[in-house]
């Protein structure tokens, strides 16, 4: 099986953050959310539900909003498992 290309062009995103984030680095943290999320990467090292430690978790809790924010959009429903780990919440 080949892996499928998808592409998501996002026009507009309005945070409500006191400072701008790298385009870059929030680009990075949305498309590591969505490949956890459609299963298309493991969650963490260590297997299971358990996520890495990200070198900024301030980046991937917003890279994690953005990314439920956009399968809430695209009618996809998060899979039982996915579950927010200790101390997240969801958007």
């Amino acid at each position: 099986m080949t892996g499928a290309r998808v592409e998501l062009r996002i026009r507009r995103l309005e945070l409500d953050a006191a400072t701008t984030p790298s385009r870059a680095a929030l680009c990075a943290a949305v498309e590591a959310e969505l490949a956890v999320r459609l299963g298309l990467a493991p969650a963490g090292r260590g297997g299971g539900d358990h996520r890495a430690v990200p070198a900024d978790a301030e980046m991937a809790a917003l890279g994690r909003q953005v990314a439920l924010a956009v399968l809430r959009e695209l009618g996809v429903r998060e899979p039982a498992r996915s579950r927010p780990g200790a101390g997240e919440r969801r958007p």
